[in-house]
């Protein structure tokens, strides 16, 4: 009986001052056969929606994944096959260059860098909607790109190439927003783990790449389904290390703080990467209205890079990558700041490709050589340093972290997730991926803008939390430095 009810007088035939009270009825019981009845009903037809287009997405993106990196081989031969003297393919790049400009500003503007970019700003701002040519064109600028030496990646166009098939996929079938949205996702997820031969965290990489600290757990399960059928399609192998027995006797309490100290270097590696491309965008902005002169200097640039440092850092440069996670590779000690100069100037001149696999040569060499300069274990932390730099420089730690674990021994890969946390939060609020959204502050010292690009969040735009352990850090640091009378 309601509070009021009894002030009132409820009687007991049910009436309250001459008019008839119905009774309340019973809340509902989670054990009532009708309501689990209706849940799982529905649980199962999500569920089997799901598993159903995630599946043909994977069996699409993987097929096409397939072919493209038929292409890129196909290409590499012939261009091997042709430039058999001194002339060598990366001395066309003045002329390649330009000619990829040509073919993204005329035919398809957004697969402009290194794509990825474009389809997380897809994701954000059209639900997905991407045109259906940005894939063959994206293809097409990512094979001329690295047919001549250019330095990006492969997963880029894979990306892009999972993006649009679903997109139209979801047209063909009149998806809502919400569920277009999804299947995007899980073609970019497809398109990750197709390329790198790693299902799950490729599958992981394309759902957290979103956002900075914010997975969407609505996707997890399609994009699981597919990254795993994509993988299956495909074929791709990972890169696995080659490790000594020996190293797998290490004392785990020296072997956890040596990676903290390493996971923090890793994501200051990072960060140089990040800066670099960054300083370079801005430093060529007033170039902006000539496009071909931009790319033309970008190839000379290059020349003089390779002509300098070696071929070692042309192209994909996987041949150096699967070398240092042998602990083989015979490099110099700033191999990395190479690649991450070479990569720059490639993406930001008008070259198109993607960047993982440059994070891969960039984190492999950086950890080659920390190990080789202390007297480590060089293919363990070439290793580390492979998933620490992806984690940082994407913000994607836990996609990281399970990829050291499917590259590495059980008791090794919990170590390389370690490395990949503490280089995650070394690199701060900054990713090479600009559209990626804040979703979180990676210190609670610290105030962020959640829901914006990471791209319009400038360094100085950050703002201690008052009260903070930071903010009275601050304070004695100021009081300190004040002269007393």
């Amino acid at each position: 009986m309601r509070p009021q009810e009894a002030s009132r007088g409820r009687r007991p035939d049910g009436t309250v001052d001459g008019l008839k009270i119905p009774d309340e009825a019973a809340p509902p019981e989670l054990a009532d056969e009708s309501r689990w009845y209706t849940e799982h009903t529905a649980l199962v037809i999500s569920t089997s929606k799901w598993a159903v287009l995630g599946a043909i997405a994977g069996v699409c993106v993987g097929a096409g994944t397939r072919g493209f990196l038929w292409c890129l081989a196909a290409s590499s031969r012939l261009t091997a096959r042709a430039f058999t003297g001194a002339l060598q393919p990366f001395h066309l790049l003045p002329l390649a260059l330009p000619a990829c400009v040509w073919l993204i500003r005329n035919f398809a503007p957004t697969a402009r860098g290194h794509g990825t970019e474009a389809v997380i700003a897809a994701v954000h701002q059209r639900a997905g909607k991407i045109e259906w040519r940005v894939a063959p064109i994206k293809l097409l600028a990512t094979l001329l790109t690295l047919a001549f030496g250019g330095s990006v990646g492969k997963e880029g166009p894979c990306a892009q190439i999972g993006a649009a098939i679903t997109s139209l996929f979801a047209d063909v079938l009149r998806l809502r927003d919400e569920d277009r949205r999804r299947l995007v996702i899980c073609g970019i997820g497809a398109g990750f783990a197709a390329v790198f031969g790693t299902p799950v965290s490729g599958a992981l990489f394309g759902i957290e790449v979103l956002y900075l600290g914010r997975i969407e757990y609505a996707v997890l399960f399609p994009c699981l389904v597919s990254g795993i059928v994509a993988h299956l399609v495909c074929g791709a192998a990972a890169p696995v290390p080659v490790l000594h027995a020996d190293v797998l006797s290490w004392p785990p309490g020296p072997l956890i703080l040596v990676t903290l100290a390493f996971g923090a270097v890793f994501g200051l590696i990072a960060l140089l990467l990040i800066e670099t491309m960054r300083g370079l965008e801005r430093a060529l902005r007033r170039w902006h209205s000539h496009p071909y002169l931009v790319a033309a200097a970008g190839g000379l640039a290059l020349i003089a890079i390779y002509s300098l440092a070696g071929t070692a850092y042309v192209g994909l440069g996987t041949d150096v990558i699967e070398s240092a996670l042998a602990g083989t590779a015979q490099l110099m000690a700033l191999a990395f700041a190479v690649k991450i100069l070479a990569t720059a100037v490639t993406l930001e001149t008008g070259g198109s490709g993607g960047i993982v696999t440059p994070l891969f040569f960039i984190g492999a060499t950086s950890g080659l050589a920390l190990a080789r300069m202390v007297g480590l274990p060089a293919g363990m932390f070439a290793a580390f340093g492979f998933v620490a730099v992806m984690a940082a420089a994407a913000n994607t730690p836990i996609a990281a972290a399970v990829m050291g674990m499917e590259l590495l021994p059980t008791q090794l890969g919990v170590y390389a997730a370690l490395c990949a946390g503490t280089a995650f939060l070394m690199v701060g609020h900054r990713s090479v991926y600009a559209s990626q959204k804040l979703g979180f502050s990676k210190s609670a010292g610290l105030e962020v803008p959640l829901g914006v690009p990471v791209g319009e969040v400038a360094p100085t735009g950050l703002k201690i939390r008052k009260g903070s352990l930071t903010d009275r850090v601050h304070r004695l640091a100021r009081r300190a430095r004040t002269p007393r009378d």
